[in-house]
Parts: C-alpha cells; structure tokens; sequence
C-alpha cells in the first residue's frame, strides 16, 4: 500500500513524504488428518510438516500411532476411526488423507470423511477398490456428488511406486488444493 504525506494529499498530513507499506497475512496452519499409520504415512507426515501442515494421525493400532514413529505430527491417535472423528475439529480448511491398513478402514474413513466440511478428502486404492467402496457408501445413502468431494485414487499421477513417491504425490495435490482459488 502507498500513501502520499504532502499537503493535501490522501491521508490530509502536511509533514510531506510518501511511505509504502507492505502486510503480509499470517494464517494458521491447515489441519491435516491422517487416517493410517502405515508405510505411506511416515514419509507423507515428515513432508507434510516440512511444508506446514499441523498432522494429526490416528490408527486403532497402537504400534502405529505413537509419537516416537510420527515425531512430527501434532497430534497421534489411538482408536477406531468413528470414536476418533467425534474428537477431531475438522473444518472446512482441513485436509484429509486416508490411508489405513484395509478396505474396511478406508470406507469407514470415508464415510466420516464426507460427514464433513474437510477443503480436501483423499483415499488410497485401486480404482475396483474404490469402485467397491463407493458403491457400498451408495447403498448407505451418500450420494455421487458426495462422493465426488473425495480424490480416489489419491495422489498426482506421476506413477509413483515407493511409499516415499507416493507421499510426495499426495502433498503435490494437497498444495494444488491449498494455493488453488477455489
């Protein structure tokens, strides 16, 4: 912003000069929930962090929701999936990644995950897994465009392979999500 000090001028001072000043807006952290302590998760938390995501992991498996195996994570969560997002605060700039260690774990994060107002909602599979648990959602009755809030199979498509790979394609499109205008 510039403004003019002369007589006059925009702001009515007479000491004259002009003088710019520069606002820079600090946000909050976006909130990331990862639903999955696996393989994937490791790498994608570490980066995520890194890139300025506030992480909370749950997994009803202990072994995997540890602050020791997710050191940068805000938050680690230990129980099953519906009893976890009744103590989450997931809003409408959080982000959601679902990458648990089976399809039942998937669909119920999906499921809570569409309850939402989450900004991004991601799941892990092959296109029949998907397919599968789209329909079973369907039956439940969610809706196609429910359903199309969710990005599955997650990831840009850079034909990743490695958990590593593939955790750098998830944050690609999580950051797509988070600079895009819409």
């Amino acid at each position: 912003m510039e403004y003019r000090l002369s007589a006059g001028g925009e702001l009515g001072m007479i000491c004259g000069g002009d003088t710019e000043i520069f606002i820079e807006p600090i946000t909050a952290a976006p909130s990331l929930f990862v639903f999955g302590g696996g393989h994937i998760a490791v790498p994608l938390v570490k980066m995520a962090s890194l890139a300025g995501f506030k992480i909370t992991v749950i997994d009803e498996r202990p072994d995997f929701a540890s602050a020791a195996r997710f050191p940068d994570a805000a938050g680690v969560v230990a129980s099953d999936i519906p009893s976890a997002y009744a103590r989450l605060n997931v809003d409408n700039g959080s982000y959601i990644v679902i990458v648990t260690h089976g399809h039942k774990g998937d669909e119920a994060a999906l499921e809570g995950a569409l309850k939402t107002p989450a900004r991004y909602i991601g799941m892990i599979g092959s296109k029949e897994k998907n397919k599968a648990v789209f329909s079973h959602l369907l039956a439940k009755g969610f809706t196609q465009d429910n359903l199309a809030r969710a990005r599955a199979p997650i990831g840009m498509r850079i034909k990743a392979q490695t958990p590593e790979e593939i955790a750098v394609s998830i944050l690609a499109e999580m950051i797509a999500v988070k600079r895009s205008a819409d």
